[in-house]
């Protein structure tokens, strides 16, 4: 079953021009993954240096074998230091998963 990720980055509304180069790699770099099924980057409408990724794994070793990646390490690393605050995740299943259990 695949795993679904939501991804939340809390920048500096004043260092976003700085990240965007750094999220473009991540992105480009990240889509080219075995295991990657989807890898899309947004910014909240409503809230200027709120990044939200949605992602899509063929299952959870592949989202490890990314984090461990090391585009994801270099770039998380210097993405990391113009946040706001610390970064949100929230892994998904399916609901069909609670129905097999």
């Amino acid at each position: 079953m695949t795993l679904k990720l939501i991804a939340e980055d809390f920048i500096q509304p004043d260092k976003i021009k700085i990240v965007l180069p750094l999220y473009q790699e991540l992105v480009e770099k990240t889509k080219a993954e075995a295991g990657c099924l989807a890898y899309d980057l947004y910014h909240d409408i409503k809230q200027k240096g709120h990044f939200v990724f949605i992602e899509e794994w063929v299952d959870r070793a592949a989202l490890d074998q990314h984090i461990q990646s090391e585009h994801f390490q270099r770039l998380v690393a210097k993405i990391d230091q113009y946040q706001v605050h610390a970064g949100r995740f929230t892994h998904l299943h399916g609901f069909e998963k609670l129905l097999q259990e």
